[in-house]
């Protein structure tokens, strides 16, 4: 066979080149040479076939091993369909089919994810939710056949409705066979004459669902609620796949979160602080009342017991926890300024700023006094 290529120059690769290595490069040749990316090209297929040939030898060790010792006698292939069908099957094992796999098999729906915000209200009452998902779900024209209603598909030729054919290589030393999913009918075992003018053949159409879901008093961020068999439509008996929908809370304008507890902040006057008040308060369950204590230092916390968020377990609820801030006034007025200097000299505070600003004698005092300044 003197005129056959050499199988390592098709594939690009020396004579030492490792298993790894020759499917490395028939999987970028693959690529490059199939004839669907080469329209163009009179001469892709040929080219295809010979990149398939060489890989079915080079890559069996024993048919390679033949080929070192004897060259393009010690070992060649022979399918028992078109060669060219071959390579395609090849080639849809790189890029989308499994070789070895069982055609007729249950195929399961893959599995769906939606993502969900809601409020802070929401995460302590609970909420019914509506969610879009864009799954894919059997056509309800052709009831998942794929051929048009009044026809039916048809056994494959090819395979005899197996969905495989096995595939023989002969060497000097005899055969070696393979079984594959049949080209024809994409290991379907049957092929549709009339295809399905709604979901064209494929059994299965996109569509955009409007699910219903219950969110749980208490849900954490980032939780995925699994809702079974809500993701796409199995095949063949295979099982339905599930929805995911990954539930986030939304950030609160009052209100952090600290697990089943809440935390948020109030600024109260100095007055307040000191001597104590009753003021109220948002809370999520709406307006409460909250006791200053007299004397209550600034940055202290508060804690209302009962007011947090609820175990999504139990249902016990946490505690809202309020951090007492210093509200302090923009401008003081005169007489503010007056009663908080005697407050200060009361409390045996001396002002240095105003120390300067006292009379330092009787005669002054009396002169400020006659001037109506005290």
């Amino acid at each position: 066979m003197p005129n056959k290529p050499d199988y390592y120059a098709i594939l690009g690769v020396s004579r030492d080149a490792s298993q790894d290595e020759i499917k490395a490069a028939y999987r970028r040749l693959a690529r490059q040479l199939h004839p669907d990316v080469n329209k163009d090209d009179p001469d892709a297929e040929e080219k295809f076939k010979q990149l398939n040939e060489a890989y079915q030898v080079l890559s069996d060790p024993e048919a390679r091993a033949l080929y070192d010792r004897f060259g393009h006698a010690g070992a060649s292939y022979t399918p028992t369909t078109d060669p060219f069908d071959m390579a395609e099957n090849l080639f849809q094992m790189f890029f989308g089919g499994t070789l070895g796999a069982t055609p007729r098999g249950a195929v399961d729906g893959d599995d769906r994810r939606v993502d969900l915000t809601i409020t802070l209200e929401e995460v302590l009452h609970g909420a019914e939710k509506t969610v879009t998902v864009e799954r894919l779900r059997l056509c309800e024209r052709c009831r998942g056949t794929g051929a048009e209603p009044g026809t039916t598909p048809e056994r494959c030729p090819d395979c005899h409705g197996s969905g495989r054919v096995r595939y023989t290589q002969t060497t000097i030393l005899g055969t070696v066979s393979r079984v594959v999913p049949c080209q024809r009918c994409r290991g379907e075992g049957e092929i549709v004459r009339s295809p399905c003018r709604e979901c064209k053949g494929n059994k299965r159409v996109l569509r955009h669902d409007s699910i219903p879901i219950s969110i749980p008093p208490g849900i954490e961020s980032d939780t995925a609620l699994l809702i079974r068999g809500a993701g796409d439509s199995g095949l063949r008996g295979g099982r339905d796949g599930d929805l995911y929908v990954v539930v986030s809370v939304a950030p609160h304008p009052r209100f952090k979160r600290r697990g089943r507890d809440l935390a948020t902040q109030i600024n109260l006057t100095y007055p307040q602080l000191a001597l104590g008040d009753e003021i109220e308060i948002e809370t999520l369950d709406g307006k409460v009342t909250l006791e200053i204590p007299e004397l209550t230092e600034p940055y202290s916390e508060i804690t209302l017991h009962g007011y947090g968020l609820p175990d999504p377990r139990t249902g016990k609820r946490g505690d809202l926890h309020v951090r007492i801030g210093l509200k302090m006034p923009k401008k003081l007025t005169d007489a503010q300024r007056n009663l908080l200097r005697q407050l200060a000299e009361a409390s045996g505070v001396r002002l240095k700023k105003y120390a300067s600003a006292e009379p330092s004698s009787f005669f002054e005092k009396l002169k400020r006094s006659v001037k109506g300044e005290e």
